[in-house]
């Protein structure tokens, strides 16, 4: 096995160690930041509050499990809460040498292998996209471009997570049985997705190379059972292939499971733009390089774009739900997926907004991009009702999990139970899945499907 740390992107400088002020604000008020010299005038009741930029700087964000007792009513309200705009850049290094606790460095290592996986599928992800426009073979099926940037995406994924993590399993979507099999078709397509595997991991250097075996290997990685007992990666290599293949939205969406419980996750979304999505559209647009998001239990959510270089560092921006969103007029605004998705029920969707007095037309999403969306602020509820046949997957949701409640969202299924993602490679769920900006919005939702059913 090659060693992947020898070609690994340049890590992260230990950049100085800035401090960071934020003036946290009441409900009318602001916040601002102060790094270095810059600095802005304040309302002179705020409050000041000094973080150090260290791994443990991820602890501004809001708590997910604070959010989740204050729904559930077992504990007291809300804490009090720090409203951040999207547009706040963090001038933070992040660097794993700073001091801080042990643990928070090997969270901090083990988040930023998770990112250089999903940057570097990416790249391969967005050649195959590009050339799909211009195909014949769109589906899902055969040897199709789609599939061979499925599997190949799959293992790269794999490839990098298993040279710095060796011992953590893989629960991912693909296997590799098909591709076993002595017909001429399945070495042909066995074949193509060794060399876009090789050309995305190792370029031009045709001294280093994975044998098709090998890459059959890192794609039955993918093969763990999941549970309760282990700790494990979650992937889906590509998750909206309706959106790949229309060149609309997708992600990589890669998560961390312990004991049963998602403690980390990335979601790359290459198509998806940095900036706002603005008030007035339907759909969200394409843009490059796209979005990289990265969150941790009890750390926080950051996102970036695709391509940076320090995706959890300097070139990043906290993600923060909306927390003062209202449903009514001008007010909340919910994703779903396009009317091509079997887990998109429009007429539900359509009765359950008109009941909570929702007057903002939907925003169409394809994958879990959605997640991304609604942690940094662009829209407020995520709704998600398949057929009571449709089984949920695990990496359909693992990674959009947890980037929502660090953000300081709430998701569960129908009936406000939380997601269970120790029972193997399903989810069982009662009638769907919601996702929300606030506990407040969550309970008025769940209140309102209760009442239609």
């Amino acid at each position: 096995m090659v060693n992947y740390r020898k070609r690994k992107r340049e890590s992260c400088a230990d950049a100085s160690r800035d401090r960071v002020v934020i003036h946290s604000c009441s409900h009318h008020s602001f916040i601002t930041i102060k790094l270095k010299s810059f600095h802005t005038h304040v309302n002179k009741h705020t409050q000041m509050h000094s973080i150090t930029t260290s791994p443990a700087f991820f602890k501004t964000a809001p708590s997910s499990s604070s959010f989740l007792s204050s729904f559930s009513g077992k504990r007291g309200g809300v804490s009090r809460r720090f409203r951040m705009e999207s547009s706040t850049r963090v001038e933070s290094s992040f660097s794993a040498s700073s001091s801080s606790s042990s643990s928070s460095s090997s969270d901090y290592d083990m988040l930023q292998a998770m990112c250089e996986a999903v940057q570097l599928c990416a790249k391969l992800t967005s050649k195959t996209q590009k050339l799909l426009e211009t195909s014949d073979q769109v589906s899902k099926s055969d040897d199709s471009p789609v599939t061979v940037a499925d599997y190949a995406a799959q293992a790269v994924v794999s490839y990098v997570l298993e040279q710095k993590y060796p011992d953590v399993a893989l629960l991912a979507e693909e296997d590799a049985k098909a591709l076993r099999g002595g017909s001429k078709e399945a070495q042909g397509l066995l074949e193509k997705i060794t060399e876009i595997t090789n050309d995305c991991v190792f370029g031009d250097d045709v001294s280093e190379y994975l044998s098709r075996e090998e890459v059959a290997r890192l794609i039955d990685r993918g093969n763990h059972e999941g549970g309760s007992e282990s700790t494990f990666f979650v992937l889906d290599p590509i998750d909206g292939t309706k959106g790949f293949i229309n060149q609309r939205q997708y992600a990589i969406a890669l998560g961390l499971c312990e004991k049963g419980k998602v403690v980390g996750g990335v979601l790359g979304c290459p198509n998806m733009p940095m900036t706002k999505i603005p008030e007035d559209v339907d759909a969200l647009e394409t843009e490059k390089p796209g979005v990289i998001f990265a969150a941790y239990e009890n750390f926080g959510c950051k996102y970036a774009a695709m391509d940076a270089k320090e995706p959890l560092g300097k070139d990043s921006f906290i993600a923060t739900s909306d927390q003062f969103v209202k449903c009514g007029k001008d007010g909340a605004r919910y994703m779903e997926s396009w009317g091509d998705s079997i887990v998109a029920d429009h007429a539900f969707t359509n009765a359950l907004s008109e009941k909570v007095g929702i007057t903002r037309k939907a925003l169409r999403i394809d994958s879990q991009a959605k997640y991304g969306s609604l942690s940094r602020g662009d829209a407020h509820i995520y709704l998600r009702f398949p057929p009571k046949t449709y089984r949920e997957k695990v990496w359909d949701h693992a990674a959009g999990a947890i980037i929502v409640s660090e953000s300081g969202g709430v998701i569960s299924d129908a009936a406000g139970v939380p997601l269970e993602f120790g029972k193997g490679r399903f989810l069982d769920i009662n009638g769907g899945i919601v996702a929300s900006s606030t506990p407040e919005l969550h309970e008025q939702l769940l209140k309102a499907i209760a009442d239609l059913r």
